[in-house]
């Protein structure tokens, strides 16, 4: 064990998005209170949210500027109640206009979200799409997710000026390991094996309910992982192109699916004449992200810190940043919360009843669905979290999913 001296980027003012997600909040009239709370939520969140009594001018069309709205925004929200959904012509120019621009979506873009502001029933032709009970625990936070999956595949504005970036430099508590580079430069960390809690407790703040039950993990084996996410040089390397949104040769490697992945490993195993480069399972992932830890980031609970260890909403100004420039979870793994989300092997599944104890990947069933770990550059501090868990269709690709290497030893 050893101190390292890190160098790491504190943001010397906190960036505004300055091209905010635009949502268009469709509702009844009789429902203008509850929304008139949302409205000032997602403003307040950094958020554009487009709101009749607050976008519309005297003298406008209301119609023409409603369409106007529909069309030009990223996301659809329509508010349901019991008195919206009983109530006769309830919204119905807004809501055939929302249904026709979510025709016009790529197939699994999240574009129109059925909203529940009380416990009702959803209209017959909104029933494609899952919605979120705003009334529960956490209604809020589980439409933020569905945002940031928004947000991830909309590129956004470029309108500001540089960030103010202020140096410094602090003392983090790294333990010392084993590390190898490989021949496209990609350096690894050995991981020892061990035992650990996966998932999050029922009180840890910001969970959700798919991050449990806890479960007791025992990973038998060592492996290497990659010390930094895998980046934009290394992918051309191996596949001879860079189909990454924000381009940098240190920026990590994104706009990329789960197949994609499964191509760059297939290649580049050939490349090497070995078998050994995988992606990590779901559970070799956290289990070297916590490096044990067991507290909601690898660096403690407190959300302020973030900052010092990850790019996220807060501090990223909507782009991904050079990878290993933040600082290091306590095996020496960068990046592990913010930047890019990152794909691990395993089948998205609602909870962990039934997972394997022994680190193994889950792949059981049929389901096109992976999952994504450890947030990303557009995300807030709560999904940034060592067990938050996402989920992503196997050929999707946004500008926020990108992976780190598994090497087994």
């Amino acid at each position: 064990m050893k101190w390292l001296l890190m160098e790491y980027d504190m943001m010397d003012d906190i960036h505004k998005r300055t091209s905010p997600l635009r949502i268009f909040l469709c509702h009844s009239s009789g429902d203008k209170p509850e929304v008139r709370n949302l409205y000032q939520r997602l403003s307040s969140d950094g958020f554009d949210p487009w709101l009749d009594e607050e976008k519309l001018l005297p003298g406008q069309e209301w119609e023409v500027e409603i369409a106007k709205a529909v069309q030009t925004s990223d996301i659809i929200i329509v508010c349901l109640s019991d008195k919206a959904i009983t109530k006769a012509g309830y919204v119905q120019k807004e809501i055939k206009s929302a249904l026709d621009e979510a025709e016009k979506q790529p197939e699994g873009a999240i574009f129109l979200i059925p909203l529940k502001l009380e416990e009702c029933d959803v209209p017959e032709r909104l029933q494609r799409w899952q919605w979120v009970n705003l009334f529960e625990e956490k209604g809020y936070e589980r439409l933020m997710g569905s945002l940031s999956l928004r947000a991830g595949t909309i590129t956004p504005g470029n309108d500001s000026g540089p960030n103010l970036i202020q140096r410094h430099e602090e003392v983090i508590y790294v333990e010392e390991k084993e590390t190898f580079i490989n021949t496209i430069d990609m350096e690894f960390v050995l991981i020892q094996p061990g035992e650990f809690d996966m998932g999050s407790p029922a009180n840890e703040t910001g969970r959700y309910d798919d991050e449990g039950p806890v479960h007791h993990v025992t990973i038998s084996e060592a492996f290497y992982l990659g010390k930094y996410e895998v980046t934009q040089e290394q992918w051309h390397k191996v596949m001879g192109d860079n189909p990454s949104h924000f381009k940098g040769d240190d920026l990590p490697v994104e706009n990329i699916s789960w197949h994609d992945v499964q191509e760059f490993i297939k290649k580049f195993n050939k490349k090497e004449n070995t078998h050994k480069y995988r992606l990590p399972s779901e559970a070799e992932w956290e289990y070297a992200a916590r490096a044990g830890t067991t507290t909601r980031y690898s660096f403690g609970d407190d959300d302020s810190e973030l900052g010092k260890y990850a790019w996220y909403s807060e501090n990223s100004g909507g782009k991904t940043h050079p990878v290993g420039k933040k600082g290091a979870n306590p095996w020496g793994l960068y990046d592990v919360h913010g930047n890019v989300w990152e794909l691990v092997q395993d089948i998205w599944h609602d909870t962990y009843n039934g997972a394997p104890v022994d680190g193994s990947t889950w792949e059981d069933g049929f389901s096109v669905i992976r999952v994504f770990r450890g947030g990303g550059w557009f995300d807030f501090a709560g999904l940034c979290r060592s067990a938050f868990r996402g989920s992503f269709g196997s050929g999707d690709r946004t500008h926020s999913l990108g992976f780190r290497l598994l090497q087994e030893v």
